[in-house]
């Protein structure tokens, strides 16, 4: 690897160490480490929400997709993502902002019990959090070892160590003080090296014109909207990565940490914005990958996910390589910071709670538990690489499944029960699981292009709706500060 793709990395990761520093100085309180003691602005809350959407898997694996099957990606998520933070901000965004101003709430598992009057709910929701948060971790793992293999030339599992050791160091002493500052520089490097590196993919493929023959030579669908995927494929992608963003915890929980409720002013078009200019990345190399593979001036790939590290390597002056690097980087670690924090919230305060158990000097607790995520998610990575990828894969559609219902909808409407709730966190955990169990191992149950996720969401959402009418009986007296914060 070129000494000045190293050189950069290099100075990434210690600007990554830095804010860590800073920001361990910031820390003194539980308020702090979880929700950054409310002191957040529009402009670092906004970008430290896209930061932690776009993670690895989706630029890695963006680009992967649109290499290997076109459009589609741009159809389906792309549109779907920023529509997500719209109508995350509509349906959420005051009500969590008014809820976190009633007391000491810093986790999902506060909010519903408040809402509930029920630690049975808090419990659950704090489980299904903490096993997402494995899952996902894991990915990042696999994907920040990857990276720093190609990089320093060490052993993926090398260079995943090496990657969490700087993870850790700002995420155990900062929390997420230095989780949504280091989102911000990272944001900021990944929307600048994305429209970079777009017109130059552009410019490298030949113009568009160049780039749509030569896709339309191979296979007409190719540069057709919705690319090689079905439609069904596309409608799933969009119900699941639109509405199913208010359902994702690491989103959500950012509206706990808004200094003022005016800070919510323009929040929605700023992360959506610089979601939309991160996509440019993907479809830019993805779509110039694959017509120059098919004129046979692109190497033979072992997966569609190397497509853009390949690309950078062959194609890019060592620069551009060095940043975009960086830019993955920063997707892996921004997603990574922010889940880590929140499953340590899980562990440390939602599930012990729910028991009535207090926990004392939570902060240090926290900081532990951030390091007991980190290995264990080290260890699935290392020795259980199916059942990390397995969870990787269905972590948005688990959270959306377990999140939203209960939270987002609950927040929404007046008559929903605790029973309707827990119902639906188990069925939203459980079909989620089995469903892709049972197509890793050839029971496939669903017509092909439907994407599980998508299917353990919506039946989620229907066992909420029944369950809660059913038990009417249950419904707690609000009060009139609970009431004030679900109109919104």
């Amino acid at each position: 690897m070129s000494g000045t793709i190293i050189t950069i990395v290099i100075i990434y990761l210690l600007i990554c160490i830095l804010i860590g520093v800073w920001a361990t100085g910031k820390t003194k309180t539980t308020s702090d480490f979880l929700i950054a003691g409310k002191s957040l602005g529009m402009f670092v809350m906004a970008i430290a929400a896209f930061s932690s959407i776009q993670s690895g898997f989706g630029m890695l694996g963006g680009t992967g997709l649109t290499f290997s099957g076109g459009m589609g990606f741009l159809a389906g998520v792309g549109i779907a993502a920023p529509l997500g933070f719209a109508l995350t901000w509509f349906l959420v965004g005051k009500r969590m902002w008014k809820i976190g101003q009633l007391g000491e709430i810093y986790t999902l598992g506060d909010v519903v019990e408040k809402r509930y009057n029920s630690k049975a709910v808090r419990g659950w929701i704090g489980l299904a959090v903490t096993l997402g948060v494995i899952g996902y971790l894991g990915t990042q793992v696999q994907a920040m070892g990857i990276i720093m293999h190609t990089v320093f030339g060490v052993s993926p599992k090398i260079g995943a160590l090496i990657g969490l050791a700087i993870l850790g160091f700002y995420c155990v002493g900062g929390g997420v003080i230095a989780g949504v500052y280091t989102d911000l520089f990272q944001g900021i490097i990944m929307v600048t090296v994305s429209v970079v590196i777009f017109f130059m993919a552009l410019n490298i493929g030949g113009g568009v014109q160049n780039i749509t023959e030569s896709l339309q030579s191979a296979d007409p669908l190719m540069a057709s909207p919705f690319g090689t995927y079905s439609i069904l494929s596309i409608a799933c992608w969009i119900f699941l990565f639109s509405l199913g963003a208010a359902g994702q915890p690491h989103f959500i929980t950012k509206f706990l940490m808004i200094k003022d409720q005016k800070q919510l002013k323009w929040g929605a078009f700023t992360a959506g914005f610089a979601y939309t200019l991160s996509t440019l990345l993907v479809i830019g190399i993805g779509l110039t990958a694959r017509s120059l593979y098919i004129k046979g001036e692109f190497p033979e790939l072992a997966s569609p996910d190397e497509a853009l590290t390949v690309f950078i390597t062959h194609f890019t002056s060592p620069i551009i390589g060095g940043l975009v690097i960086a830019g993955l980087l920063a997707a892996i670690m921004s997603t990574g910071s922010s889940f880590v924090t929140l499953g340590a919230s899980g562990l440390t305060r939602d599930i012990p709670k729910a028991f009535n158990m207090k926990v004392k000097n939570e902060l240090l607790w926290n900081r532990i538990a951030v390091v007991g995520l980190l290995v264990l998610s080290t260890l699935f990575s290392f020795y259980m690489d199916t059942l990390v990828a397995l969870l990787g894969v269905f972590g948005w559609g688990t959270f959306a499944s377990a999140v939203f219902p209960a939270v987002v909808l609950g927040l929404i409407w007046e008559k929903a029960t605790k029973y309707g709730a827990i119902s639906s966190i188990i069925i939203g955990l459980g079909l989620n699981f089995a469903l892709e169990i049972g197509g890793k191992y050839g029971v496939v149950i669903l017509p092909p292009g439907v994407i599980v996720g998508a299917v353990a969401f919506a039946i989620s959402i229907i066992v909420f709706i029944v369950v809660s009418l059913l038990t009417q009986k249950s419904i707690v007296q609000l009060d009139e500060e609970m009431l004030d914060a679900m109109e919104g």
